[in-house]
C-alpha cells in the first residue's frame, strides 16, 4: 500500500508543480485549498496585459464577449464563457484572483510585459523575478510590483525607444543585458561607456555595421575588464563579420572555425588580456575579453621531458 505524502513533502511538491496543474488539482480538493495559498508559487514565464495572462506555456486571452480562450504550447484550444454582466477589466481581475490572488509569495523566473500596467492589478500584488522581458516605456509602471530583492536582475531583455533609458538603474545593474533598439545613433558606444553590464547582446538592426569595429578599437585603446562579452546578431549577408575581417585582418587567426574554442580574430589589448571574436551557431558575433594566451604559455605547461623524447624519437636506430 503506498505511503501518503507527509505535510512538508506535500508542500514541496505543490510549490514546484506546474502552476496550471497545481491550480487544476487544488480546485478539486477542499483540504488542499485550505493550505495552498500559503505555499509559494513558482512560475517559469509570467506575462500580463490588458486582456491576456500567460502562465508558463499556457496563454489565457479574454475576448470582447467575455469568452476566455486557453491555448497551450501544443496549440490545444478550449474556451470558457464568463458572465456577460462583467466588463473586460472585471473579468480579468476575477481571473487573476482565481489563479494568483491572495498568495504570500510568487516566484517568477521571467516576467514579461510590453504594455501599460493593467488597471485590474491589485495594489498588494508583489512578485520576485530573476529576469525581465519588457519595453522601456512601461518599466517604471511595473517596478512597484517587483520585489526589491529581485535586483540586480540576472537578465534584462529590453526594447528601448530613447537613449536616456540606458541610464536606468535596472538596466545598468543587470548581470546580462539584451538590447533591441531602432534609430538611435551611437547606442553601442553609450552602453560601453556608461553601463557596468559585462554581458550585452545587441539584436538585429539595433546597431550599425561599423559599431563592433569601433568597439574593438576602443577596447584596444582603453582596455576592458576580463570576462566582458558583447554579442551582435549578424545580418543576413554576414556584413558585420565581413567588415571585421576587412578592418582587422592583421588579427585573423590561422584557423577559421566559427567557435569559441578557435576564435576568428584574436586582438591583443595588453600583456594580460585580449579580445576573442567568434561566431556562434545562432549567427551572433561574440566578442569576449579573455586572459592572454600564447604559444609560449602552452610550451611552459608542456612536460619538460617531452621535447627530449621528441628528439629521441626522431633519432635513427
Amino acid at each position: 500500500m503506498p505511503t501518503a505524502l507527509s505535510y512538508p513533502g506535500l508542500r514541496c511538491v505543490l510549490e514546484f508543480l506546474d502552476p496550471m496543474k497545481r491550480i487544476h488539482i487544488v480546485s478539486r480538493n477542499h483540504s488542499l485549498r485550505t493550505i495552498e495559498k500559503t505555499i509559494p508559487l513558482n512560475i517559469k514565464d509570467f506575462g500580463i496585459s490588458r486582456n491576456r495572462l500567460k502562465l508558463n506555456d499556457c496563454v489565457i486571452k479574454n475576448d470582447t464577449n467575455n469568452e476566455l480562450q486557453f491555448k497551450d504550447r501544443r496549440e490545444k484550444n478550449f474556451r470558457r464563457t464568463w458572465s456577460s454582466n462583467l466588463n473586460l477589466e472585471e473579468t480579468m481581475k476575477k481571473l487573476l484572483d482565481s489563479y494568483l490572488g491572495f498568495r504570500l509569495k510568487i516566484y517568477v523566473n521571467c516576467f514579461l510585459f510590453s504594455t501599460k500596467i493593467p488597471k485590474f492589478l491589485p495594489q498588494n500584488f508583489i512578485l520576485q523575478a530573476n529576469e525581465l522581458e519588457c519595453c522601456s516605456d512601461y518599466i517604471e509602471q511595473f517596478l512597484p510590483i517587483i520585489d526589491p530583492s529581485s535586483f540586480p536582475l540576472k537578465k534584462l531583455h529590453i526594447a528601448i525607444s530613447e537613449p536616456d533609458y540606458l541610464n536606468h538603474p535596472v538596466l545598468t545593474s543587470s548581470k546580462e543585458l539584451i538590447v533591441s533598439i531602432n534609430g538611435c545613433d551611437g547606442v553601442t558606444q553609450l552602453i560601453n561607456q556608461i553601463n557596468t553590464n559585462k554581458r550585452v547582446t545587441f539584436e538585429t538592426y539595433c546597431f550599425y555595421t561599423k559599431d563592433p569595429v569601433i568597439l574593438i578599437r576602443n577596447w584596444m585603446k582603453n582596455g576592458k575588464e576580463i570576462g566582458t562579452s558583447f554579442k551582435f546578431h549578424d545580418y543576413e549577408d554576414n556584413g558585420v563579420m565581413h567588415l571585421l575581417l576587412k578592418e582587422l585582418k592583421e588579427f585573423k587567426t590561422e584557423s577559421d572555425h566559427h567557435s569559441r574554442v578557435t576564435p576568428i580574430l584574436r586582438v591583443p589589448i595588453n600583456s594580460f588580456s585580449e579580445i576573442h571574436v567568434s561566431k556562434d551557431s545562432e549567427d551572433y558575433i561574440v566578442m569576449e575579453v579573455v586572459p592572454t594566451t600564447s604559444k609560449r604559455d602552452n610550451d611552459a605547461t608542456e612536460d619538460p621531458c617531452s621535447s627530449d623524447r621528441a628528439r629521441q624519437s626522431r633519432t635513427p636506430f
